[in-house]
């Protein structure tokens, strides 16, 4: 019997990371930032396409190789890397949506420093780009060369709103906020605003083995708003904001109210659990799972939490990942 909790892959010599699912013809397609295993991001020849694999269980998974590579033209908004995709089927297209890259500063690095590799901020930029496609092989890129979709922020997650006949865009903001965007036809996109803010989590509290090796016990430079998933709640019909480590429960797809925002509940059997971080919500045979990365940085792999959704809450874990320690 192959339960989801048993997954531990990557992709044969990488990590994963930022990563999404699309189910299609019996198969879960898995697309993923493509990173070597052992080495930081910031490195040339690093984090530069997307890798993609296929699974029918969530266990065993195929790699197929790469997909969606940055442009490598100067001027090009996605001239270096490619990030966070998220990939959606609709209107019987699929759409990829990812966050391009331009970093001026990736060395030829043989050192293998990892993360203890200085980051150089200057001339860094992220925006937001879309990829079409008719067959899921086939890739064009639907975004302006220069402005993506001239939307602001990364790591993009699509939701239809039907209520308001409207596709909504967030995406991550600096300074822990979240923006969001509408279009109506996923190609043309327009910024509403800033949707949401998630406040500061006190250092020293505990989210697992990943996040204390990724980020040690001081949150005060975590990402709080990065890899969000926005959907409805399975049992209370709110809009649910997921992040890394906290949620907030709305009535207003496009107001997330920062006092609302709560802590996820990772106790299980009287303990912490690890989930791991980057996050993807989904169904399988009739069971919820939360998706993570887990693992040391640089050598991540992907797991599953089975979880089970809290009418007034987010969710409670059923069984954690075999990569839960």
């Amino acid at each position: 019997m192959t339960r989801p909790v048993d997954c531990q892959y990557s992709p044969p010599g990488e990590y994963i990371k930022d990563h999404c699912f699309v189910y299609h013809d019996g198969w879960w397609h898995l697309f993923s930032i493509s990173g070597t295993r052992g080495y930081y991001h910031g490195y040339n020849g690093n984090e530069e396409t997307i890798s993609w694999s296929i699974s029918r269980d969530l266990v065993h998974w195929e790699m197929r190789g790469h997909v969606l590579h940055a442009s490598q033209w100067e001027g090009a908004f996605d001239q270096h890397e490619v990030w966070a995709p998220f990939c959606l089927k609709a209107n019987g297209r699929f759409y990829f949506f990812y966050t391009g890259v331009i970093h001026p500063s990736r060395p030829m690095e043989y050192r293998k420093l990892g993360h203890d590799h200085p980051w150089v901020h200057k001339g860094h930029r992220e925006t937001q780009g879309l990829a079409v496609s008719e067959d899921m092989t086939n890739w064009v890129k639907a975004a302006d060369f220069h402005k993506g979709l001239g939307i602001p922020g990364r790591d993009s997650h699509v939701v239809r709103d039907e209520e308001n006949n409207r596709w909504l865009l967030y995406s991550t903001g600096p300074d822990n906020q979240a923006y969001v965007s509408h279009s109506g036809d996923l190609l043309h996109w327009e910024l509403i605003g800033i949707c949401a803010k998630f406040p500061r989590i006190p250092s020293g509290d505990l989210y697992g083995e990943t996040t204390s090796d990724m980020i040690g016990r001081d949150m005060s430079w975590a990402q709080l708003s990065e890899s969000l998933t926005v959907m409805k709640h399975p049992l209370n019909g709110k809009w649910i904001m997921l992040g890394n480590w906290q949620y907030i429960l709305s009535d207003d797809p496009l107001n997330f109210p920062e006092r609302e925002a709560r802590r996820y509940n990772l106790n299980y059997n009287g303990k912490i659990t690890d989930i791991g971080y980057a996050g993807e919500m989904l169904q399988h045979e009739g069971k919820w799972y939360r998706s993570g990365v887990f693992g040391k940085r640089d050598y991540w792999k992907l797991g599953f939490t089975e979880i089970r959704w809290v009418p007034d809450g987010a969710f409670e874990i059923v069984t954690p990942s075999v990569l839960a320690k």
